[in-house]
């Protein structure tokens, strides 16, 4: 479905106003990204060390459940390497951004080599 004239006017006032202030741009960016990544993270650390604890304490009872445990803590550890790799290639993606920001050049003008 095509945007309709006022949309279009619309998307392009916004996309003048964000490149008209990158410092905006880079904090609705970083909040945007914020949120989810950062309660997956905690989730994922804090599951990590509850799964750590219960393999150990599971050792005097069974090792098929201390198995269990140690198999959710592998899947949490996974998972929370996964949010710090995505959390580092964020922030490196924005460099160039923050480089261009910092220098005074436009953030979408022509690059020189």
């Amino acid at each position: 479905m095509p945007l309709s004239e006022e949309e279009q006017r619309i998307l392009r006032q916004i996309e003048e106003q964000l490149q008209a202030d990158p410092a905006f741009a880079l904090k609705v960016n970083q909040h945007s990204h914020s949120g989810g990544s950062q309660r997956h993270l905690i989730w994922s650390a804090v599951g990590l060390l509850i799964a750590l604890a219960v393999a150990i304490a599971a050792l005097q009872v069974s090792a098929w459940l201390s198995f269990v445990a140690f198999i959710a803590m592998v899947v949490a550890g996974v998972i929370l390497e996964r949010e710090i790799t995505a959390r580092g290639r964020d922030q490196l993606s924005r460099i160039p951004d923050e480089l261009r920001r910092r220098s005074g050049r436009p953030m979408g003008g022509p690059k020189t080599h």
